[in-house]
């Protein structure tokens, strides 16, 4: 994965996605997400990274994997589209992808109505600003086709709804009540190349 901009740069752009995650009130998350990008932080993003997950050393480069415990109004499907809209629009995956395969920034979780509240998130973000619609090709009632050869694709936390896709990043909303076999209320546990997850938000 190859960032054609960079995260801080994009949040900060209000031609891209500085209206997406603005405002005091999503400092926690702006700090998390570029943390889990590798980014540098300023000395209060950095202050708030320590505290959020006891680290005194952001990582250096894009993490695998982020874990966030997040209460109900927490802000995680904003921050997860707007993290998704960045991955599938904003990132090169030609040095990963096969020519004429198409990647997919899959968001899963729990059923497709919580779902598709993620991709009415990331489909707003996209309409929000001129840049960012011209990379909107196509829209159906799970994907949102964009013309950087990436697909945003909505789906149920199920073993048999996840199969047969190149995924160039997973996020996982509400891996606690996912269901599995064995139970009612279970974590799924898989391997993807990168799984972005989610900190604390009082607004949403």
């Amino acid at each position: 994965m190859t960032p054609k901009v960079t995260l801080r740069r994009a949040l900060e752009d209000p031609e891209l996605l500085g209206a997406a995650l603005a405002g005091p009130s999503w400092h926690a998350w702006r700090s998390l997400l570029l943390a889990a990008m590798g980014e540098p932080l300023e000395p209060d993003e950095l202050e708030t990274f320590k505290r959020l997950t006891g680290r005194s050393i952001p990582p250096s480069e894009h993490v695998d994997e982020l874990w966030c415990c997040v209460g109900r109004r927490g802000g995680k499907s904003r921050a997860m589209s707007t993290l998704a809209v960045y991955l599938a629009g904003l990132c090169d995956y030609s040095d990963k992808l096969a020519q004429g395969e198409r990647g997919v920034v899959l968001l899963l979780a729990p059923d497709m109505k919580q779902a598709k509240v993620l991709l009415d998130y990331a489909e707003g973000t996209l309409e929000s600003t001129p840049l960012l619609k011209q990379l909107l090709t196509s829209r159906t009632a799970e994907t949102l086709t964009l013309s950087t050869g990436i697909s945003l694709e909505v789906r149920s936390a199920s073993f048999r709804r996840i199969r047969g896709v190149t995924c160039t990043a997973v996020l996982a909303d509400e891996c606690p009540f996912w269901l599995s076999d064995e139970s009612a209320i279970r974590t799924l546990r898989f391997s993807m190349p990168l799984a972005p997850l989610w900190p604390p938000h009082k607004d949403r």
